[in-house]
């Protein structure tokens, strides 16, 4: 299973330092601006930033023919799948971690901030990383790596349709329809991990029954 995580990172440690160094420079925004969206936002743009390495590794997997040679290796199906999966999640926590960092350095610099807003940023990156995983791996797993730009974009609409769709369920309690809720974000937040796990099943019966 170590091996597994350890190839996975190891095909997308550019992208991965890349990331670090994208969501490095985001960290000083609240020194350039007090504007809650825009804070919140990168919050959110932080923890998305890692998630989209994902298309990388399996486009470099499937190139090399590693998908190949995984079926040879003592490892079951279920441990290829679930190494993915947990790769996912350390790329989540990955960009959650550095975000961190952006939400104390708000807090010091912006102290008038409402931390509502704040704490949305992260429930709604969160969310979004969540769910984009949850949709494009199964897809990319079914239909090949090549178009993993646009898929990861379709990956990201379809994200933020779950949101609305939480939101609008919701609406009685929140006056109305509000993206950026907090009860929306939480909801939402809360569900999405209900999402990776059916996903998780989808990519385990396409990975036992596709043929390499």
């Amino acid at each position: 299973m170590k091996g597994l995580i350890r190839n996975t990172f190891y095909s997308m440690e550019n992208n991965i330092k890349l990331a670090f160094l994208m969501a490095g420079f985001l960290i000083l925004t609240p020194l350039i601006t007090r504007e809650p969206v825009v804070l919140s936002m990168i919050t959110a743009v932080q923890i998305f930033i890692f998630i989209a390495n994902v298309g990388t590794s399996l486009q470099a997997d499937e190139i090399s023919n590693w998908n190949r040679f995984e079926l040879t290796l003592p490892v079951n199906v279920k441990s290829v799948i679930l190494a993915k999966y947990i790769s996912f999640c350390i790329l989540i926590f990955f960009g959650f971690a550095v975000s961190l960092l952006t939400g104390l350095i708000t807090v010091v610099t912006v102290p008038s901030l409402n931390t509502t807003s704040l704490i949305w940023g992260y429930q709604y990156g969160l969310t979004q990383s969540i769910t984009v995983a949850a949709i494009m791996f199964p897809v990319m797993l079914k239909i090949g790596t090549e178009k993993n730009e646009l898929i990861i974009l379709i990956s990201a609409f379809f994200a933020g349709i779950f949101m609305l769709i939480v939101a609008v369920l919701l609406a009685p309690w929140t006056a109305g329809i509000n993206l950026r809720s907090g009860l929306v974000g939480a909801a939402a937040l809360s569900v999405s991990p209900l999402l990776l796990l059916i996903s998780y099943f989808i990519s385990l019966r396409i990975y036992k029954n596709k043929e390499f």
